[in-house]
Formats: C-alpha cells, sequence, structure tokens
C-alpha cells in the first residue's frame, strides 16, 4: 500500500482521507458529492494553502486514479439519491491509510484528526 499512496498526488490522498473518514462515521459507500462535501469541510486542517480549492469534478477524477491505484473500490449503493452513479469505499483499512498519512507535512494533521 505504501507504493500506492506513494504513486498518488497530495490531492488525491486528501481525497483518499475523505474517503476515510466516510467510512469510519459508516458512510460508504459514498458518492462523489458526500466526498466533495467532507474534504471542502477539512480545508482548514491542511498545514499548506489548499488546492486551489475544492471542485467536484477534480474529485470525481482523484477518485478515479484512487480506484486504479486500487486504494478504493467502485460499489453499489440502495440509497435512491445518486443511482446509478458510481460510490466508492476504501479497498484498504482505514486506520492503514491514516497512519501512514499522519506524517505528511501537507495533510499530516487532518490524518491525525481522524486518529483521534
Amino acid at each position: 500500500m505504501n507504493d500506492a499512496l506513494g504513486s498518488v498526488q497530495s490531492f488525491e490522498q486528501f481525497v483518499l482521507l475523505s474517503v476515510a473518514e466516510l467510512s469510519e462515521d459508516g458512510e460508504t459507500p459514498a458518492h462523489s458529492y458526500d466526498v466533495t462535501e467532507t474534504a471542502k469541510a477539512r480545508m482548514d486542517e491542511l498545514e499548506r494553502p489548499p488546492f486551489g480549492g475544492i471542485e467536484r469534478r477534480e474529485v470525481i477524477t482523484a477518485l478515479g486514479n484512487l480506484t486504479e491505484a486500487n486504494l478504493l473500490a467502485k460499489a453499489e449503493t440502495e440509497d435512491a439519491v445518486g443511482k446509478g452513479r458510481p460510490a466508492y469505499e476504501l479497498a484498504v483499512a482505514a486506520d492503514d491509510v491514516v497512519a501512514l498519512l499522519s506524517e505528511d507535512e501537507d495533510i499530516g494533521a487532518y490524518a491525525r484528526s481522524l486518529d483521534a
């Protein structure tokens, strides 16, 4: 998993932490809208200026890249909202994601907040 995490950009790691947060809250599989809203709510915890803001289309691209890196998996939902649209869940353990990213200088504060 270290190699997979190292192969994705900081923004994608931030999006992965947002999915990990939703997972810990029992809210996965999650649609891109939910991931975007979670990420926007956590922007203040970044230790460097934001990624230029968080737009849903960028989150959708990041979710696709994370799926290709086998860090996320597409899943089906029973929810009528967003039915037919892809939903995502972690393909790795949330605790592992949080532990590996907690020392990252860009997004470590967010990861550490999930470990509390």
